[in-house]
């Protein structure tokens, strides 16, 4: 569980409760996929340490692409649909989708890396999310 520690006027910046006790790791990409206009997946990258992850990593991305549809039925959709399904504690989905109807999804490992040890005044929030994050679609 995270708290708010800070609100900027467009930011909400989380830290998780033992951050300031052990190393946490800040969130990084696990997953980019680049699909097609008829849902094929025209590339697919995953990046360490989520090698072995490769069929959950890709049933998530299959499981984006309802989404998409979902939001372009019920709203006008801009090519930038942001947050679209945080997962669990662990992965959170963005999406993009271009005029040509080719959707970019990225997954996010919000684990992360391990980061060396700073000092707790100098610490960056691990989670920063824009106010229409927070808002449904």
């Amino acid at each position: 569980m995270a708290y708010l520690v800070e609100r900027a006027s467009t930011t909400v910046a989380f830290y998780h409760p033992l951050a300031f006790e052990r190393n946490m790791g800040s969130p990084s990409i696990a997953c980019i996929g680049i699909i097609g206009k008829l849902d094929n997946p025209l590339h697919i990258s995953i990046f360490p340490p989520h090698e072995d992850s490769r069929l959950e990593l890709s049933l998530l991305l299959n499981s984006c692409l309802d989404l998409f549809e979902i939001r372009r039925k019920h709203t006008s959709v801009d090519q930038d649909l942001g947050l679209l399904h945080a997962f669990d504690e662990k992965f959170a989905a963005y999406g993009w989708l271009t005029n040509t109807d080719v959707k970019f999804l990225i997954i996010i490992d919000m684990d992360g890396k391990v980061t060396p040890a700073v000092n707790k005044k100098n610490m960056a929030p691990l989670v920063g999310l824009r106010d229409s994050d927070l808002k449904p679609a």
